[in-house]
């Protein structure tokens, strides 16, 4: 039975519509935090103080949030 649930999970998350939305949820939240965290940085044009792994992670969480819970609800139905 968990190899089953696993593998519709799998697909789930592989939908193609889940991962375009979870792409553009992520550009959104992202950017939105970025200029958040880093504003200054964008602001004063000074982007060698700009943390590039803060910068991506940024961007990160909010996809996998998003790809998760889309997979998850799509799952519930």
């Amino acid at each position: 039975m968990k190899a089953r649930s696993s593998n519709l999970f799998l697909q789930a998350f592989s939908d193609k519509k889940n991962l375009l939305l979870a792409l553009k949820m992520s550009l959104i939240v992202g950017t939105i935090l970025n200029c958040i965290n880093q504003g200054e940085c964008f602001v004063n044009q000074n982007f060698d103080q700009l943390h590039m792994p803060k910068f991506l992670i940024t961007y990160t969480v909010p996809f996998f949030v998003s790809i998760y819970s889309s997979t998850v609800a799509k799952l519930n139905k």
